[in-house]
């Protein structure tokens, strides 16, 4: 396996897509499922639905990417609420 860090990255998701990838996103933890990036820091990988694509996070990345799905979970159910 050969890996391509990139720290730009753009991903479309489908609503329900977009629900289990953060269901597993939320349940992913660090301690247990960290490895060593290719400049020795702790990092997680996290897969997505898109067979050859996966993100890796730092403890502190992967916190803050957590709470930015959760703002976002609680945007879209504001938006529901205001458009039904």
């Amino acid at each position: 396996m050969i890996n391509i860090w990139k720290p730009g990255l753009l991903l479309s998701f489908s609503f329900s897509q977009f629900y289990e990838f953060t269901k597993v996103a939320k349940k992913l933890n660090f301690d247990q499922y960290f490895e060593y990036g290719p400049d020795g820091n702790r990092i997680v990988i996290l897969s997505t639905p898109f067979p050859d694509i996966c993100l890796k996070f730092t403890r502190a990345e992967l916190n803050d990417f957590v709470h930015a799905i959760d703002e976002a979970m609680y945007m879209h159910k504001v938006y529901e609420l205001v458009h039904s």
